[in-house]
């Protein structure tokens, strides 16, 4: 019996492994490299998975002779880790499942050493975002969802402020991208007149659906977004979101756009009472010989349960003309922004509305934010607008053999009667400062109370004692560059100069004396040698010197008003230990002191150190 079935055993065996191999050719049929058993091989759609990124390690040591009377008697502090949010290890994957689709997430791994049992943090930073396009013979078309994705409409709807290139480039910023050399980053800053940035730079960050086309017929584009900016942000219940989009047509080297911002939140759990802004704008370029027109114009207004909602005006025009015309670049720019227009996605800061806040006792949604603090009539460097205000800014680039001189100069009101505060800032101590209070933004900190922090930074308040009027602004700034050699060796040269003073009304000149509230002047000079190839040592001097009059708050000892003096130096090493790795280290005295207020004063040293690798 057993030899009778054996010849049936293994017809059925063999039509059971012939099955098999069918069924294992038939499942990679789909693609021809995996045609057969062995071996196999990777598909080529795995082949487009990236990974990038980048390790930064930062500690902080600091050593105070003298500080401020909230800090105790703990003088020394040790701090490893970035105390604004930015993380140790970033991890960039990025795919294409196809030519014109692609994805990408960013993954963070960061350790604060808060001290608490879980002392880590980690998960994703913006979130995974979808990317796809498509390309017909109408145009290119684009989508981009899911995630945090960084866009900009137009500078007085959706953008941030670029400014002028004036600010010192001593202290490195988190998200400086790696450079062939670490004299590239100096060198770039003097021939170009800025520093290289990432993708973010003038942008913000939105999360939600963008859709845009470019190329289409007649030299038109467009895109359209709808979702939530940071100041849409939390997990409110009610509806909280903003919508913007933008029509362009280009001809030649010129443009014109028609752009549009909404915005609107519900205070309340059965969304009756709302606040938000809306903004209509056109941009436009428009290039005639050696002279072109910029600008952009338009209408906005904001509204809440406690406003009316008015609409405003909102004007920012650039006259520039070339070297030919003028002998070196001029730019001639005169902005004019209402204030009751509010947007906090544009390049312009909320300086005339406190924003409405309900009184409800409840804890806040994190991430949301239904109120801003305005900047009070703040002191800003040219360039940075705010609304309530008007102005006319000159700017002008000159440069001979291996010297460039930029001048700016700006004069400013107020279009209404609003605030009677000052704010400003500390160039010379700006970062160092914002160093004393870690984790958070803490505001009225400070021996007086009127010190606020803001990312990488402070601003100090000063309250006007006299009547409220529309306060005037001016500015001067200078920034001086040049590059030669020194024993053979490369080295380069800034500085950049401040003067700023602000009065009880219009003035065409500044008034340097008694007869503004606040005087600010700030000097910062810097040098980078390049000592070895891949070692530079640099240096840092800076003063800044700011004097009010006594319309302002007064100290109740000594009668005075305030009269500010704050000194620094640092030297610095950078070093390119290998291909897209740096250590910088930089050391810092500082010394600061306000003649009338007898607790406002600090002396100390900091030292960081920083590691940096892209990979």
């Amino acid at each position: 019996m057993k030899n009778k079935l054996k010849p049936i055993i293994l017809t059925v065996l063999g039509f059971a492994s012939l099955n098999l191999q069918a069924q294992l050719i038939d499942s990679s049929a789909f693609e021809p490299k995996n045609s057969g058993l062995f071996p196999k091989k990777m598909q080529a759609t795995m082949n487009t998975i990236t990974v990038s990124g980048y390790y930064r390690f930062l500690g902080c040591y600091t050593q105070m002779k003298d500080q401020y009377p909230e800090f105790g008697d703990v003088k020394n502090r040790v701090f490893l880790g970035d105390d604004s949010n930015i993380p140790q290890l970033m991890l960039t994957i990025g795919g294409r499942p196809s030519k014109t689709t692609s994805f990408s997430t960013d993954l963070y791994l960061w350790t604060p050493m808060s001290g608490s049992e879980t002392d880590y943090v980690k998960g994703l930073n913006l979130g995974v975002n979808l990317t796809g396009t498509h390309s017909t013979k109408y145009g290119t078309f684009s989508v981009k969802t899911g995630g945090i994705h960084w866009y900009t409409i137009s500078p007085f709807t959706f953008a941030s402020n670029t400014g002028y290139n004036r600010f010192s480039v001593f202290e490195r910023n988190p998200w400086d991208p790696a450079m062939k050399t670490v004299y590239d980053r100096y060198h770039k800053f003097y021939s170009d007149g800025a520093l290289t940035q990432d993708t973010r730079w003038g942008q913000q960050a939105f999360q939600g659906f963008i859709l845009d086309g470019v190329r289409l017929p007649k030299q038109f584009s467009f895109a359209y977004m709808y979702g939530k900016s940071q100041f849409n942000g939390g997990a409110l219940p009610t509806p909280n979101a903003l919508m913007a989009g933008k029509i362009k047509k280009e001809f030649r080297n010129n443009f014109v756009s028609v752009n549009a911002i909404s915005s609107k939140t519900y205070t309340d759990s059965l969304a009756r009472l709302a606040l938000g802004y809306n903004l209509v704008t056109s941009e436009f370029k428009l290039i005639w010989k050696e002279m072109q027109l910029l600008g952009e114009v338009g209408t906005g207004n904001y509204f809440s349960p406690t406003a009316t909602g008015k609409w405003g005006e909102a004007l920012d025009l650039k006259l520039q003309f070339s070297k030919e015309w003028t002998h070196f670049p001029l730019e001639v720019r005169y902005f004019q922004i209402s204030p009751n227009v509010i947007n906090n996605n544009g390049v312009f800061w909320n300086s005339s509305i406190q924003e409405y806040n309900d009184n409800f006792t409840g804890e806040p949604t994190p991430g949301s934010q239904t109120s801003l603090i305005p900047f009070a009539s703040s002191l800003v460097s040219i360039g940075q607008m705010t609304n309530n205000r008007r102005g006319v800014i000159l700017n002008m680039d000159m440069a001979f053999k291996k010297h460039k001189l930029t001048i700016g100069y700006s004069a400013a009101s107020e279009l209404v009667a609003l605030s009677d505060k000052i704010t400003y800032g500390h160039p010379a101590n700006n970062l160092a400062l914002s160093r004393f209070w870690r984790w958070g933004f803490p505001a009225g900190v400070g021996p007086y109370g009127n010190v606020n922090k803001i990312y990488r930074g402070i601003y100090e308040t000063v309250q006007i004692t006299d009547s409220i009027t529309a306060k005037g602004f001016n500015s001067l700034e200078i920034s001086y560059k040049t590059e030669f050699k020194l024993f053979g060796k490369d080295m380069l040269v800034f500085y950049l100069g401040g003067m700023h003073s602000v009065q009880s009304k219009f003035s065409p000149l500044p008034k340097y004396s008694k007869a503004a509230y606040l005087q600010s002047y700030n000097n910062q000079l810097e040098f980078y040698y390049l000592l070895f190839p891949k070692v530079i040592v640099s240096n840092y001097l800076g003063y800044d010197r700011i004097l009010a009059n006594d319309q302002t708050l007064l100290d109740v000892v000594t009668n005075k008003a305030k009269n500010q003096e704050g000194f620094s130096y640092a030297i610095g090493l950078d070093l390119q230990l290998a291909k897209n790795t740096g250590l910088y280290i930089k050391h810092r005295w500082m010394n600061y002191q306000d003649r009338s207020f007898s607790l406002d004063h600090y002396n100390g040293t900091e030292t960081t150190v920083e590691l940096k690798i892209y990979f």
